[in-house]
């Protein structure tokens, strides 16, 4: 459900709390009607400094703050690429060498890699049959990968039917 606030105060910019339930994306992703229920995943994302409240009267109006539209901005990628299923036979083959005194930001990008569908191949070697967006690498620009990421983009893999099965192609 914290998906879905995110995705909805990205689409409204500023919402109090009623401001959600006609909006689309909440019954379309959300399973349950209680607004305590949703009113306690707006406090966890405050909480986690992903939105913010503004009270104005006795009413709050939230909106995103810096890292929640970030976050926002990765959610609606996943749900991009997740739509876009269609292979043109070509891999995208993701190489990275990030640093041991990063390992943070290598494990989370890992993390990431996995959650957007990429098959691991080697240790810093990812796999994806799927065109990217343009901004795909923008999503990690705070972290300042630079040179440490290399995208190749391949007609053919030697033995390649591991992949084709995990991505049933």
């Amino acid at each position: 459900m914290s998906d879905t606030a995110l995705l909805v105060l990205e689409a409204l910019d500023k919402a109090f709390i009623e401001s959600f339930w006609p909006h689309p994306y909440f019954h379309a992703f959300c399973q349950h009607n209680k607004k305590q229920s949703f009113r306690n995943t707006l406090n966890r994302l405050e909480h986690r400094g992903l939105i913010l409240g503004e009270r104005k009267g006795k009413r709050i109006s939230y909106f995103l703050s810096e890292t929640g539209e970030k976050l926002a901005k990765r959610i609606k990628l996943k749900l991009e690429l997740a739509k876009s299923r269609r292979w043109d036979g070509k891999w995208r083959v993701l190489i990275f060498d990030i640093p041991e005194k990063m390992r943070g930001k290598r494990d989370f990008f890992r993390k990431e890699l996995q959650e957007f569908g990429f098959h691991q191949l080697q240790k810093s070697v990812w796999v994806y049959p799927y065109n990217l967006p343009r901004n795909f690498f923008d999503l990690w620009g705070d972290f300042a990968f630079g040179k440490q990421l290399v995208l190749i983009e391949s007609a053919k893999i030697g033995q390649d039917d591991e992949l084709k099965s995990f991505f049933a192609l």
